[in-house]
């Protein structure tokens, strides 16, 4: 199953992670849309299957950001919405979708994020 499948009608990608980061012991493509944070990665050897986390933008009240280490910095982010999850991986790759996503979550009314009631 591609990743078009999985966005809804109208939904846009606006920034998608470089390579897999760590979330819940498995790995994921970060992708943010208008509507959602999606962690998407295809699990099977043969028979691929979607595995996909989604929490909604409006849904986000607390993101929290974390360094770790001297020679091999390493990095989280934990987001807390309707489900809590925490992203973790090297730093080059977490600190993007961080500044990402807060970028868009702290702006009150921001236009790049179209609300579920606003069809």
């Amino acid at each position: 199953m591609a990743l078009k499948e999985i966005l809804l009608p109208q939904e846009n990608i606006m920034f998608r992670s470089k390579t897999k980061l760590k979330c819940t012991e498995k790995k994921y493509h970060i992708i943010v849309t208008n509507l959602r944070i999606l962690l998407y990665s295809e699990r099977g050897r043969f028979f691929k299957s979607p595995d996909v986390i989604s929490e909604r933008l409006e849904s986000i009240y607390g993101i929290e950001y974390n360094e770790e280490g001297i020679f091999f910095k390493t990095s989280k982010i934990r987001i807390q919405g309707g489900i809590r999850f925490e992203i973790s991986g090297h730093l080059s790759d977490v600190k993007p979708v961080f500044n990402f996503i807060q970028s868009i979550v702290n702006k009150a009314e921001n236009p790049l994020i179209r609300r579920l009631d606003d069809s």
